[in-house]
């Protein structure tokens, strides 16, 4: 990818409105006058605003009435501004609390200042997402008449099915995150290593225009669970995967993956990766609305077991969007506190895995791909990779 992405030219005030009214729905159904958040990906769900830096999340807030106006609290500002953004006119103000750190790391200014915009509101119910929970009692001390209710795990279930703006900008961030892996597969040759590789699409998601890259992992010669870039160089037969995400434009996310060989595999390891195939088959043919995440990650391991193979020993697929590993979330039902059943217009990603013995040692394969489900079941959206490109 030579140039950045033609990303869609989505409406923004129409999708904002689409999730203040999703918002405000929670918050009459919870007796909520205001939300108070810390979380990236709540933040810009509930207000627009992106806050999402670096990789360290706990630097913002916002306090959010129920009907949406909105107070950000930030650390590169040294004094209010009123209305600073006037693609969102429902940010009334940017505050300054403190700055290039945790607010954890400085509590007692965090919550005075807090506290203070909590008064000005009027505020007397507000949910509070992941938020420290020393800082929350803080504020319950600075703020006695005020009630504050641990919201986290509601405020995840609203954002489970997306609105059709929401799935046009998770399809456009995984379209991008194909390109990527695409440009990755390109490069792959004996004597390259997996840093190389991971260098590759990382230069292609940013150079797409991407708001962030996520996570780049890459297993050559590793078992399950060796994530980690450790310049390691493709040998002749090598078997390997990648795994990687972004944030596109409008902050929606993609997640996927990727196995491919270098050159001719060993017999054993080109059949278990057909079997994987094939396992994912199964699970896309089986994913639609109304059917149970469980059912799907049951499904897929007890493919897997009968061949032989190793059971993905992680929950096989995940809801994306402003997060990227959301619900609902296809694991062990024993593992989830609520075993979802699917519908039209969740966006999810299937990531089966599985290793096979071969040549004295363990070789890990795996794919993962994005889709919307929608009445009849699944629509890709990320490019499905072709089972005969995985020789290179």
């Amino acid at each position: 990818m030579n140039r950045r992405y033609d990303w869609p030219d989505v409406d923004q005030a129409a999708l904002r409105a689409a999730r203040t009214a999703r918002l405000k729905e929670f918050c009459d159904e919870a007796g909520l006058d205001h939300i108070l958040l810390q979380e990236p990906d709540n933040i810009r769900y509930a207000t627009g605003y992106r806050s999402h830096l670096t990789a360290d999340s706990a630097w913002h807030a916002a306090l959010v009435s129920a009907d949406g106006e909105a107070e950000v609290f930030v650390e590169y500002v040294d004094e209010t501004i009123e209305n600073p953004i006037a693609d969102l006119p429902n940010v009334r103000a940017l505050h300054p609390h403190p700055g290039w750190s945790p607010a954890s790391a400085n509590p007692r200014t965090w919550v005075r200042l807090v506290a203070g915009r909590i008064a000005a509101a009027g505020a007397r119910r507000i949910g509070v997402d992941a938020i420290d929970v020393a800082l929350v009692e803080a504020l319950r001390r600075a703020c006695p008449s005020v009630e504050f209710v641990p919201s986290s795990t509601a405020f995840y279930r609203v954002r489970r099915v997306k609105d059709p703006l929401e799935i046009v900008l998770v399809e456009a961030a995984s379209r991008v995150n194909s390109l990527a892996m695409d440009a990755a597969m390109s490069i792959v040759a004996p004597g390259v290593t997996d840093d190389e590789i991971l260098g590759e699409a990382a230069r292609a998601q940013l150079k797409a225009g991407v708001e962030f890259v996520t996570h780049s992992v890459c297993n050559v010669r590793g078992g399950s669970g060796a994530w980690f870039a450790r310049n390691a160089s493709l040998r002749e037969g090598d078997a390997y995967f990648f795994d990687i995400g972004c944030y596109g434009v409008g902050g929606y996310g993609s997640d996927a993956a990727r196995t491919a060989f270098v050159g001719e595999p060993r017999r054993e390891v080109f059949q278990a990766y057909q079997h994987l195939l094939a396992a994912y088959e199964i699970a896309r043919d089986l994913a639609r609305p109304g059917v149970r995440m469980s059912a799907i990650h049951r499904a897929v391991n007890d493919y897997l077991s009968r061949q032989g193979l190793g059971r993905t020993p992680y929950a096989i697929g995940h809801g994306i969007g402003l997060r990227l590993c959301e619900l609902p979330v296809a694991a062990n039902a024993s593992l989830m506190d609520v075993d979802d059943t699917l519908e039209t217009g969740m966006c999810i990603a299937l990531e089966p895995e599985t290793s096979v013995e071969a040549g004295g040692a363990i070789v890990v394969v795996k794919v993962e791909d994005n889709f919307v489900v929608e009445e009849t079941g699944l629509r890709a959206l990320t490019t499905p990779y072709p089972a005969e490109a995985a020789l290179v």
